[in-house]
């Protein structure tokens, strides 16, 4: 960021990264997820803000449902909004991390 100094940064929120995903291997929860958003507002430049990938639809949803609060300052979660619990009873927006082996490298860690 200090190199490039971009006055403006799209990001694009890949919902494939998220565990339960069918085709992505990354396992993130969704506060994880959320987590690489607030990283990159934290640099105060202009975001757009995408969303993308996921193969499996909830997760989609609850990614993009999750984000979209984050960025407006409305966090959801349990409970929020009320209207959830009557509508959708097993609605939740949390995701279950699987045990799954995780790929891992050597590389050194990237620094911004």
């Amino acid at each position: 960021m200090e190199w490039y100094r971009p006055g403006a940064i799209v990001l694009q929120c890949g919902a494939d990264s998220l565990a339960g995903d069918k085709l992505g291997c990354f396992n993130l929860s969704m506060e994880g997820h959320a987590s690489c958003v607030e990283f990159v507002l934290k640099f105060g430049v202009p975001v757009l803000v995408l969303g993308g990938g996921g193969y499996t639809m909830r997760n989609v949803a609850r990614a993009w449902a999750y984000e979209t609060g984050l960025l407006v300052g409305q966090r959801v979660g349990p409970g929020n909004p009320p209207a959830f619990p009557i509508i959708l009873p097993r609605l939740t927006l949390t995701t279950k991390i699987s045990r799954t082996t995780t790929i891992t490298t050597t590389s050194p860690p990237l620094t911004l």
